[in-house]
């Protein structure tokens, strides 16, 4: 499976709406409109003022509302903040929360079969070092 040539992602990127919950130090921001979110990042739309790029945060995208609530929580950068959207890059990610965010891109990839390749070759949420 090839990616296209102008594509510089290492990760399929797919819609998906749910509640988020981005923690940095100095506020929470809630959304409830997520843009689109990959193995290794998440955008979102957001009102009030962004935090700056390289601004450390605690992501939590809930997946259900019904008791047991089952949410994916992540440790990640603030990489991007423009008017109304802002970029998360995961920089660590537990276990459980890796497997509910593959399961999420599997669901919802327009292209299942890439996202499973881009999943198998990569170790975690980071690009294996080159030997």
């Amino acid at each position: 499976m090839t990616t296209p040539a102008n594509e510089r992602r290492e990760f399929i990127r797919v819609p998906f709406r749910t509640e988020i919950e981005i923690h940095t130090p100095a506020r929470t921001i809630r959304s409830r409109s997520s843009l689109d979110i990959s193995m290794n990042g998440l955008r979102t739309e957001t009102d009030g003022p962004a935090p700056e790029p390289g601004t450390p945060c605690h992501v939590r995208i809930t997946l259900s509302l019904e008791e047991p609530r089952i949410s994916i929580t992540v440790k990640g950068l603030i990489v991007r903040a423009e008017p109304g959207t802002l970029a998360v890059h995961f920089t660590e990610i537990d276990i459980d929360s890796y497997e509910h965010l593959q399961q999420l891109i599997l669901n919802n990839a327009k292209d299942p079969e890439r996202a499973e390749q881009e999943i198998s070759t990569h170790w975690g949420i980071r690009k294996p070092l080159d030997p």
